[in-house]
């Protein structure tokens, strides 16, 4: 008869969630940047290389071509961070025995788990209510934005605080 494994205590390890990133933003942003450069590289240089008379101001094409060449250096300058973001993705969540990060545009947020007083699951995200110091604290995990599956992040959560059962709240 085969052993099962033992099974491995939740609360010991450290769960590191990254950012959800799909390849859409790149392998549309690039593409189509060197596709509207080409457009407004040929529409800068139609008439005018042809030409040895005619100077820019004449050709009307120019009006068209450098709005063309900016937006398209800005589609690049965005798929090449798209890209860097795929290749290696952020930091999102990080649950351990101390309590929950998160990781974002304003910085770290930290709630303790002593400090966390309500787990609310809506179909979109969980929000995590704290006080500290009376004053009371929300902490909101969107689930799209997660590489990982809502349960596993749940099940995390109640590992931690298995006294405080989620609202799972439907509507």
């Amino acid at each position: 008869m085969a052993e099962t494994p033992p099974e491995r205590d939740v609360r010991e390890d450290s769960l590191v969630v990254h950012t959800h990133v799909t390849a859409w933003g790149f392998l549309f942003a690039l593409p189509f940047a060197l596709v509207l450069a080409y457009l407004g590289a040929w529409a800068l240089d139609a008439g005018v290389a042809h030409d040895p008379d005619a100077s820019r101001l004449d050709n009307p094409l120019w009006v068209f071509s450098v709005p063309l060449l900016g937006f398209a250096l800005f589609l690049f300058v965005i798929g090449v961070g798209e890209l860097a973001r795929y290749l290696k993705p952020a930091v999102e969540v990080v649950i351990d025995a101390d309590g929950v990060t998160t990781y974002g545009i304003m910085g770290a947020r930290h709630i303790l788990w002593g400090e966390l007083v309500e787990t609310r699951i809506d179909g979109q995200h969980v929000a995590l209510r704290a006080r500290r110091n009376g004053a009371p604290k929300t902490l909101r995990l969107h689930f799209n934005r997660l590489a990982i599956q809502p349960a596993e992040l749940i099940r995390s959560i109640e590992a931690h605080r298995p006294d405080l059962p989620p609202i799972v709240v439907t509507e």
